[in-house]
This record gives C-alpha cells, sequence and structure tokens, in this order.
C-alpha cells in the first residue's frame, strides 16, 4: 500500500467510537506493552504540557502523529477529530494531504487510525485522542477570541493589539505601513427600510469581500458597527483606492457591496505613536465623508 493510500482499509483504530472498530491485530514487532506505555505516557506528558502553555493547536495534533509514527516506527497515522463547531476533521501524519484513496477516513468514525495497526495494549487508549480533541478546541477557542463574530475579521482588540505590533516593528526596523479606517455610509439606513438581519448580511458579506481581495500578510479589522480598519504592509497611499475597488467586485458575496468611505494614514512616514497614527487616519476619513454631502 502507497503512502498516498487510504490508512482506514484493513486498519484497527485506536481509541475508535462505535464497536467493530477496534484494532484485532497485534502490535509491531517488537514493542512490549509495558515499556510502549511508559514511553506513551512520556509522549503524552510533553503534548499536554504544550496543550498547557498554548502551543498552536494543530501544530500539536501533527506532533502527536508524527512522535507515534516515529515511536512504533509506523507507516502512517492519522486522527479524525470531531468538534461540534467543526465537524469531523481529518489530520494525517507528515501533513500529509488526503489523497484520492482516502476516502474511509472521511466516513470513518472518530479514533486513531495507524498502518500497522496497533492493539489496545500498546499505550492509553484515551490519552492521545483526547489530547488531539482538546488541541483542536483550543485553536477554535484561540479563533473566537480574536476575531468577530458577525464578519470573521479581528475583532477591535485584536485589531489594536496588531496595529501596537506594527507600529513597534515599524518603528525598529523601518517597514512602512499603511493604516486604512473605513466607514459605511448608510448602514443605518439599511437597517431602519430594510431591517437589521439585511444589514447584518450587509456586514457578513463585507467580511467575506475583504478576505477575498486582501493579500497574503494584509489584516482586517470589524472596529466598530460599521467601522472597519486596515493594516497594509509596503503599500503606498495612492495604492488604497484599487485594493478597495477589488473589495467592492469581489465575487462570492449575496449582497452589493454598500458605499464607503475611507482614510489613511502612513507609519512611520507621518506617525508613530498609536492614537496619533488613528486619529490622522479618523479625520481622512471623516473629511472624506463631509465631502460627500
Amino acid at each position: 500500500m502507497s503512502q498516498q493510500s487510504s490508512i482506514a482499509r484493513g486498519l484497527g483504530a485506536l481509541f475508535p467510537g462505535p464497536a467493530g472498530h477496534r484494532a484485532t491485530s497485534s502490535v509491531s514487532a517488537g514493542i512490549d506493552a509495558p515499556s510502549g506505555v511508559k514511553r506513551m505516557n512520556a509522549l503524552g506528558e510533553a503534548l499536554a504540557s504544550s496543550v498547557a502553555t498554548s502551543e498552536s493547536g494543530i501544530a500539536i495534533i501533527y506532533k502527536a502523529l508524527d512522535a507515534l509514527v516515529e515511536e512504533f516506527e509506523l507507516d502512517d497515522a492519522a486522527v479524525v477529530v470531531e468538534e461540534a463547531s467543526l465537524g469531523l476533521q481529518v489530520f494525517c501524519a507528515g501533513r500529509r494531504p488526503l489523497g484520492a484513496d482516502d476516502e474511509e477516513l472521511l466516513v470513518s468514525p472518530p479514533g486513531l487510525y495507524t498502518r500497522p495497526a496497533l492493539d489496545d495494549h500498546s499505550f492509553d487508549r484515551s490519552l492521545l485522542l483526547t489530547l488531539c480533541v482538546l488541541a483542536l478546541r483550543l485553536d477554535v477557542q484561540r479563533y473566537d477570541a480574536w476575531h468577530d463574530a458577525l464578519t470573521g475579521l479581528y475583532d477591535r482588540r485584536s485589531f489594536d493589539r496588531l496595529l501596537e505590533m506594527a507600529i513597534a516593528r515599524s518603528t525598529r526596523y523601518g517597514w512602512p505601513f499603511t493604516l486604512v479606517m473605513l466607514d459605511l455610509d448608510h448602514l443605518k439606513t439599511i437597517n431602519d427600510e430594510q431591517g437589521h438581519q439585511a444589514g447584518d448580511a450587509v456586514l457578513r458579506d463585507l467580511g467575506v469581500r475583504f478576505r477575498s481581495a486582501l493579500r497574503f500578510g494584509d489584516n482586517a479589522g470589524r472596529i466598530g458597527g460599521d467601522e472597519f480598519a486596515m493594516i497594509l504592509p509596503n503599500t503606498e497611499p495612492d495604492l488604497v483606492p484599487a485594493l478597495l475597488d477589488r473589495v467592492r467586485r469581489a465575487d462570492g458575496v449575496e449582497t452589493a457591496c454598500p458605499a464607503f468611505s475611507f482614510g489613511v494614514a502612513q507609519c512611520p512616514h507621518e506617525a508613530t505613536e498609536f492614537d496619533k497614527l488613528v486619529q490622522l487616519a479618523d479625520a481622512r476619513l471623516y473629511e472624506a465623508k463631509r465631502a460627500k454631502r
């Protein structure tokens, strides 16, 4: 069976869901149960420490799978994890992407799948899967804590942290960026005439537009009810209108792009203090809004 073939077909599952998926073959040759348990307990403690120190949850899952492959000299390993907000998620050792022969993993119950199969005496049945579930939830909770629930963009507190870090890097290394402050022109009118659900749809779709149009390394946040902001590294102010035009023309959204006004400020050329940079961009934003009246 090739490295890309399904490891669910004909293999045992450790920590299985429904009955009938438990491994029946013996542990790999050369691994005695007491020694295996001891080594896996050590691995479990190391992984638990990683969770406690808030490493990336996804990275912890891959670390667990790679350590398992190395410890038991396996050909492959994968874990199927279920998380309420994400459904079933499949992770393969070595960050291997799922291939055409891995369909069975996509319909397998939550559990740890290995090739060759390991039996239940190799190590604690529940430890590794529990750690993987906790690690995935760690990333979900971290994402929720940093992002606005409606738009999926950074929330105000998270955006302020990112702006502070961007200013610190710009001040220390001279790395320029442009801060864009953006305000919708008629959200109140939409809410009054069409209802708040229509207004929420406009905001939600604007979040989709930003994620579609922005480059890797750009950051966007919803910092108020109808207020947004962007951090654009290595972007001159005269390039911002073209980027916002891409936001207006972005595909995959249900509503027409709402009218908005914006203002910009550059760091470090115009300001290197948080409040001054924001005030400068805000002043230009409201100057643009007044010009439309």
